[in-house]
């Protein structure tokens, strides 16, 4: 759905997407009409300019939210609306803002952006009601071992779907990752989000437990972590996001550690902050530079409101050709040596020191070798997540 009072832009923009794309478009310049046509038809996004005679964005947003809330919407300003649109962030969960005279291949970007995290949105939804039935059938019905193990390898499946599969690097940046969660089903969950050419967002985080809850807590920090992604937001201020919205759809004792990066390829920088997880080890290029671990701290997610939640500390640092970062989980320090103990971060980092003349599948396979993780029976999940520049 497009809107403007402008029939030029709305024209424009439904243009360009009939040559570009195979969206069917809607364009409105009154937003009366416009919020009609949203009780009739299926939209999977909406933009809509700030000023116009009948009402202004933010009211029409007001009235889409009641009627379609989870429509992401993008705002289509002049500079001397650009005040207004950054207030509409929070108030109507505007999913973006975009200046006028707009760029075209960034405003697509957007679009399908917006559209692909709706979608992810609404598979998420139907696979939770699929484990929910599942669940309930097994609460009503006396199940046999068998009709169990079918219900765990559903679940199992869904929670795999989730997880990213094939990821492509970006420039000379490459991704590496091993999960071995201590059963079917596991509460470790990592990511990487694509924000525009060079940049993206990753995170690897650990929701407390096992089983049926931690597996569906994964599902809510992947959405959540999506769309804190793509709101333009800094490390810190995901973090305190998320947390503000784990903190009411999570069960009671129930919280997320977790690390983010952020990562600025064309600047040579990486940003981080921390939720409670294990500080990330950092493998410089060249044989005489140390390993380092990241020592960053802050609060688990959904365990605190905000009043009592603290800003999570953030840093920024250069990432250089060569550079190797691993993020990990507890799970990686929680496999027992031979005295019973549980490992210090201080030996993983010996472990990588010991690597680094490996790289890619190669460098995580000796250290899952190294440290344990192929164990049968592991203490708790396993989660690595290695980026190479």
């Amino acid at each position: 759905m497009i809107l403007d009072d402008e029939e030029i832009v709305t024209r424009s923009i439904a243009n360009l997407l009939a040559l570009e794309t195979d969206y069917k478009t809607l364009p409105f310049q009154q937003p009366r009409e416009a919020l009609d046509a949203v009780r009739r038809e299926r939209i999977d996004c909406v933009i809509t300019d700030f000023l116009m005679p009948e009402m202004d964005g933010l009211e029409f947003l007001r009235r889409l939210r009641r009627m379609a809330p989870d429509v992401p919407a993008i705002m289509l300003t002049g500079y001397a609306d650009k005040e207004s649109a950054i207030a509409a962030v929070n108030e109507v969960n505007l999913y973006q803002y975009l200046e006028k005279p707009w760029d075209n291949d960034h405003l697509q970007l957007v679009i399908r952006n917006a559209v692909s995290h709706r979608t992810l949105q609404q598979e998420l939804v139907e696979r939770l009601r699929e484990l929910d039935s599942v669940l309930k059938d097994r609460d009503t019905l006396r199940l046999t071992t068998e009709h169990i193990e079918q219900e765990l390898a559903l679940a199992q499946q869904v929670q795999q779907s989730i997880l990213p599969r094939d990821l492509d690097g970006a420039g000379a940046v490459r991704f590496y990752h091993r999960y071995y969660p201590t059963g079917r089903l596991g509460g470790d969950y990592f990511d990487v989000i694509f924000t525009g050419e060079n940049r993206f967002n990753a995170i690897v985080s650990d929701v407390a437990g096992h089983g049926v809850a931690a597996a569906l807590g994964t599902m809510l920090v992947k959405v959540i972590f999506a769309d804190a992604s793509q709101r333009g937001l800094g490390c810190s201020e995901m973090l305190i996001e998320m947390n503000d919205r784990l903190v009411r759809f999570l069960p009671q004792q129930q919280f997320v550690t977790a690390f983010v990066l952020q990562v600025d390829l064309d600047a040579g920088i990486v940003s981080a902050a921390s939720a409670g997880g294990p500080h990330p080890i950092i493998l410089g290029s060249g044989n005489g530079v140390p390993v380092e671990q990241w020592h960053l701290n802050g609060l688990p997610l959904g365990a605190f409101n905000r009043d009592i939640f603290r800003e999570p500390e953030a840093q920024s640092r250069p990432l250089r050709s060569g550079d190797r970062i691993l993020l990990y989980t507890d799970g990686l320090l929680d496999v027992e040596i031979e005295s019973g103990q549980s490992r210090e971060p201080h030996e993983i980092a010996a472990f990588v020191d010991g690597l680094r003349n490996h790289r890619g599948e190669e460098f995580l396979e000796r250290l899952v070798d190294r440290c344990g993780a192929r164990r049968s029976m592991l203490p708790d999940d396993i989660n690595l997540l290695l980026i190479e520049a």
